[in-house]
């Protein structure tokens, strides 16, 4: 149990705190304290500790202060400190019931979130509950955590399988990949198979020998050599022959440059002016010789002959010659490389230096007999001379075919060699090296740890998993037995405070990440959804349809359901902080009554009010060998003092008539000022000789109080106040003794004995 408040500094309305010896916390304990003068302080500093959320104090520093926050509370034998930011000591069990369990776990204002339908619900289904909600919050981090690692292990082993070049490898492919204890001997053996493919593939594209190229067939040359044309008038050739002739400078120039002339100039004829000249045509009998003669057969056959000495020109300057030694140099070394390869015998082929003399010979004495043919196309170019040199290309033209012959036959045993090698085998062999290479590499320890390291983040994951399905599997099972009889509880609890409504519980809602509370408020058998939006004031929801009242009312029926289901309640210190807030008379008797009922059932029971009526039917209810009764009173300047309270007497109607006297003095209601100076003592003796009864007899007056506390501990909590009681005792005291020189008389203005009174009512907060 918790036995005393012993210090407290800093912390909300207790700048400082302390309590007098004898003020002593029992089993049932009610204390009284004016609002604002620290109940919710206390509260918060009991769930701080059995939280152990040093926030919830730190958030609370007193205003305007600087020191260090501190508290010592005493539990049974035992001081727990809160001290440096952190409690030290054990931590007790303590149950809250005040306005923050009501704006966390029912209601804010009059909006019901799904925050407080989460921390219902983990209210609801107890510790147990709770322990299996954390620890799936947990599993759901860690599974976070798990994954990401994976898909982090699994990128860097899939970095490594890019790196053996084997596309249609996957990761898991890969990790399937058996051991082989045999590999570096096969990977060996497929890297001389591989070698060997590679060659040949590269025979496969090698290249071969090439021909020499053939001349110009002999029949071809003859053709054009005889070819003569027909259609040609007597008369025009004449006069084209004559006509030449005539105007040719000397006997070296060619007839031929004469009629390649007009040939050229013929296209020209359009009109009947010459072309040539320009002169208009009198007589046409010449230019009509000139057609005829240059006719579409001469042309044709002018093109084939100026073709044909193209050609005969390629073997007279050297092109022909030129070629052929390429070709040979460039065989001679195919021969070569095949021979090596293919083992093909090399070829017999003599210097082709006779074959391109053979061959350049011919082709002068050709273009010869073509020049004469050139200068006149109509005649046939016959004779000895024109057979010497057909001849002679005939028989380098049988040279060049018996060379290609030998070659042809070499090209030939090179194709069959090509034929018989496969080119698939290579990309085969190459596929299995990538295997045994991925095989390899599989295995090497560094891939090793980081596989072991992925299968134990995947078996953590299925482990996550089953366990997490146990535990919603064991949630829901609570769920559906405490759900079902809390509904019950609270709808007794509802019905004997007089509610107008009840509630039904649903199975939870699993939905998100925290399974969250799922009922109806049922009035008149009409459900309302607990949730609503605010600006939805044209539907029913718990903002418009139940009282101030009747949510204070449901509030308290959660909280008393539950702890009178928790099987540790025996365990559990209970703390009420004004219970009664917006309940009428009838909820005010039975909320006593439950008090009562708590007292004794739980380890203790704290009952803290403002109201002294309240208390007072406390007191007149339970056991009075159960109860102490405390009060957070004032008793000297930034002192808050915790004492003892006699409930009884504080309830008798002259003391409350006294103190509030003079309360309604400073209002400005008409009392008699000499007596309002007189009730000065008597209330400052009543509440120090009620404040700390082991210091001060119930007969002490206030000089007695005054030298009693100057002999008193220094950090005696009513220290404080001396300076204020000479004062106060001072200006009273004529109206208790014999006249004395100074004293204050009948006419003490009102605003001084103002002051005073304003002194007294700051002293005795807490009566």
């Amino acid at each position: 149990m918790l036995n005393e408040v012993k210090f407290i500094k800093n912390i909300g309305r207790f700048e400082r705190a302390r309590s007098v010896q004898n003020a002593k916390f029992g089993p049932c304990t009610l204390i009284f304290g004016e609002n604002g003068w620290g109940k919710s302080t206390l509260a918060e500093i009991l769930r701080s500790l059995t939280q152990n959320n040093p926030s919830i104090i730190l958030g609370r520093r007193t205003l305007g202060a600087d020191m260090p926050q501190n508290a010592v509370l005493k539990f049974g034998t035992h001081n727990v400190a809160f001290e440096n930011a952190a409690w030290n000591g054990p931590r007790a069990r303590i149950l809250i019931y005040d306005s923050v369990f009501i704006n966390e776990n029912v209601f804010s204002g009059d909006l019901i979130s799904p925050d407080h339908l989460k921390n219902q619900y983990g209210l609801v289904v107890g510790e147990e509950g709770v322990r299996r909600i954390r620890w799936i919050v947990e599993l759901d981090d860690d599974n976070r955590s798990t994954n990401s690692a994976i898909r982090s292990a699994e990128s860097k082993i899939s970095a490594v399988i890019r790196t053996i070049g084997l596309s249609t490898l996957g990761l898991d492919d890969f990790l399937e990949l058996e051991d082989d204890p045999n590999i570096e001997t096969e990977i060996a053996s497929q890297l001389s198979q591989i070698q060997r493919a590679q060659r040949a593939k590269e025979v496969k594209l090698a290249s071969v020998p090439s021909l020499i190229p053939q001349s110009t067939d002999i029949a071809k040359i003859r053709e054009l050599l005889n070819q003569t044309i027909d259609g040609i008038a007597e008369t025009a050739l004449n006069k084209v022959r004559a006509h030449i002739a005539a105007h040719k400078r000397d006997s070296r120039e060619s007839e031929m440059t004469h009629e390649a002339w007009l040939e050229t100039g013929m296209p020209f004829v359009v009109s009947e002016n010459c072309p040539f000249c320009g002169q208009a045509l009198l007589d046409r009998t010449l230019l009509n010789a000139y057609k005829g003669f240059f006719g579409q057969s001469y042309r044709a056959l002018s093109v084939d002959i100026k073709n044909i000495r193209e050609t005969l020109n390629r073997y007279k300057n050297g092109d022909y010659r030129k070629k052929v030694f390429e070709i040979y140099e460039q065989n001679s070394q195919r021969f070569q490389y095949w021979h090596e390869v293919g083992q093909i015998p090399l070829p017999e082929l003599e210097s082709p230096e006779a074959l391109v003399r053979r061959m350049e010979r011919a082709a002068n004495e050709l273009d010869n007999l073509f020049v004469r043919k050139q200068a006149n196309l109509v005649e046939s170019i016959v004779g000895s001379d024109v057979e010497s040199a057909l001849e002679e290309w005939e028989n380098g033209r049988n040279q060049v075919a018996d060379i290609n012959k030998v070659i042809g036959r070499f090209l030939q045993i090179v194709s069959d060699l090509k034929e018989s090698i496969d080119s698939a085998e290579l990309s085969r062999l190459e596929g299995k090296l990538s295997v045994l290479n991925a095989i390899k590499r599989r295995y090497d320890p560094d891939i090793v740890r980081d596989v072991q390291s992925l299968e134990s983040l995947k078996n953590r994951k299925r482990e996550i998993a089953s366990e997490k399905a146990r535990l919603r599997s064991e949630l829901s099972e609570i769920s559906r037995k405490i759900t079902s009889y809390l509904g019950s509880e609270i709808n007794q609890y509802l019905e004997r405070l007089g509610a107008g409504f009840r509630i039904r519980y649903h199975e939870p809602d699993f939905r998100g990440k925290e399974p969250s509370a799922n009922f109806d408020i049922m009035i008149r058998e009409v459900p309302v959804a607990p949730r609503g939006r605010a600006e939805s004031v044209d539907k029913p929801s718990f903002r418009n349809t139940l009282s101030a009242g009747d949510k204070s009312t449901l509030a308290l029926a959660l909280f008393l359901a539950k702890i009178n289901s928790d099987p540790k309640l025996n365990e559990t210190i209970v703390v009420l902080d004004d219970p009664f807030t917006s309940l009428d008379h009838l909820r005010r008797q039975f909320t006593a009554f439950e008090v009562r009922r708590i007292c004794a059932c739980a380890l203790q029971t704290i009952v803290m009010s403002h109201q002294k009526n309240f208390l007072r039917l406390l007191w007149d209810k339970i056991d009075q060998q159960k109860i102490s009764s405390l009060a957070l009173q004032a008793g000297a300047p930034g002192v808050t003092t915790i004492v003892p309270y006699d409930i009884a007497t504080a309830t008798q109607p002259r003391h409350i008539t006294e103190r509030t006297q003079i309360e309604e003095f400073l209002e400005g209601e008409q009392h008699d000022p000499t007596y309002i100076r007189t009730r000065l003592r008597t209330v400052c003796e009543d509440f120090y000789r009620k404040g700390d009864p082991a210091l001060f007899h119930q007969a002490a007056s206030l000089e007695e109080i005054i030298r009693i506390l100057e002999g008193a501990a220094n950090d005696h909590p009513f220290k404080g106040a001396l300076d204020e009681l000479r004062d106060i005792n001072e200006y009273s005291r004529g109206d208790s003794h014999a006249a004395v020189e100074g004293s204050p008389v009948e006419d003490t203005s009102h605003e001084e004995l103002k002051a005073f009174c304003r002194k007294v009512v700051e002293l005795t907060r807490g009566m």
